[in-house]
């Protein structure tokens, strides 16, 4: 029994050491930007460290950058998870400090998270920075709420390998025309209690709006718009004052979410194909979720047959009646729809649906087909 005691630690340390390899460690920075009258553009920056003696210094190699865009009112210490969960597996993670009062400039600060993709590439070569010779040549940009609005809006100024935004919020100016001009492979994280930024009016329409030729939109069952972040006074506020229906605890939702996400950077960040192939089954196998994706080519998490169907609903938005199109119509089966909440409302056998009785709100719709299973996102209007 003290054997198989041993034999457990050891393999645990070992499957533990292959995923968080690293400690952490942050310093803080003000980078100034010249193209806009030398800007100050304040940022906390999270790094991988390894002991060295009785002490710890940056590790050794190249890390990709993550760039975060913080949500309304909420400081560094609200993604804490964020940088324990992210910094470890082998990331920069640059939160950056800027537009943090009531006030907030939503414009200056999604020109401020593009300007930082440029600047942590540079460090890479300024010899008096922590990050000397420490910088891989790829970046995500994800953000929080009025994060992932701004986040969106950077990610059609600058050229990063990935977008992700959790509960992105729609800004004080036209956020969908810049998320028009995406063209990163992106996910947008929806929460169905969310009721600080609502779905409809904010995370569905930036999705919808996306360029991108490979998107995903993974709408977490119950989850709240808060929860992706550590509790902070200002978002906890707004969210106990609406009128959310949240089921999940913090904790299980960033467990939902970090899952996705870990095997996401892996393999867009890292060229990870394993992580590829996590990122698929999870998608699949997930009781917690429901997801779309709208993918010309690369990732596709609908099916591993050849020639899938390319399944179309119209039109959408829909008011008293859609239509399934499918490339090969004598492979459809048939169409399930549920509400946000996961639960299904009823059953189609018919490729022409009545949607007259539905209320007017967002939809998951389900079409089988003899070899596959496609999940889309459906707008109702009544």
């Amino acid at each position: 029994m003290k054997n198989f005691f041993f034999t457990l630690l050891a393999f645990t340390l070992m499957t533990t050491s292959a995923i968080a390899q690293y400690g952490v460690d942050s310093s803080s920075k003000t980078f100034r930007d010249a193209d806009r009258r030398n800007r100050r553009v304040n940022a906390r920056i999270y790094y991988p460290t390894t002991a060295q003696g009785n002490q710890y210094e940056i590790a050794e190699g190249q890390f990709p950058v993550i760039i975060l865009g913080h949500g309304f009112l909420m400081g560094s210490d609200a993604y804490q998870n964020f940088y324990d969960t992210l910094v470890p597996r082998g990331y920069i993670v640059v939160f950056v400090n800027t537009e943090g009062s009531f006030f907030a400039n939503h414009r200056a600060f999604s020109e401020d998270l593009a300007f930082m993709v440029n600047a942590i590439q540079g460090e890479n070569d300024n010899t008096s920075s922590v990050l000397y010779q420490s910088v891989a040549d790829k970046s995500a940009l994800i953000g929080h709420s009025m994060g992932g609005g701004a986040a969106t809006v950077a990610a059609s100024l600058t050229d990063v390998e990935t977008l992700v935004t959790f509960a992105p919020a729609t800004l004080r100016f036209d956020t969908l025309t810049p998320a028009s001009q995406v063209t990163t492979d992106a996910i947008v994280f929806s929460g169905s209690g969310d009721a600080v930024t609502p779905a409809d009016e904010n995370h569905i329409p930036i999705y919808n709006s996306l360029g991108s030729s490979c998107k995903y939109f993974i709408n977490i069952l119950g989850g709240a718009h808060c929860y992706y972040a550590n509790s902070n006074f200002a978002c906890d506020f707004g969210e106990n004052s609406s009128s959310g229906d949240i089921q999940i605890t913090r904790d299980e939702q960033q467990e939902i979410v970090f899952n996705f996400l870990n095997s996401w950077f892996d393999y867009k960040l890292k060229g990870d194909s394993s992580a590829e192939q996590q990122f698929t089954n999870d998608l699949q196998s997930s009781d917690d979720i429901t997801h779309e994706n709208d993918c010309a080519e690369g990732v596709n998490t609908l099916s591993s047959v050849e020639n899938e169907p390319t399944i179309l609903i119209t039109p959408n938005p829909a008011s008293r009646k859609v239509t399934i199109g499918t490339k090969n119509q004598k492979s459809f089966e048939k169409i399930e729809f549920y509400n946000q909440q996961g639960v299904r409302i009823f059953t189609s056998f018919n490729n022409e649906i009545d949607t007259s009785n539905l209320k007017s709100g967002s939809y998951i719709v389900k079409i089988f087909t003899k070899n596959t299973v496609t999940t889309k996102q459906l707008i109702i209007q009544n």
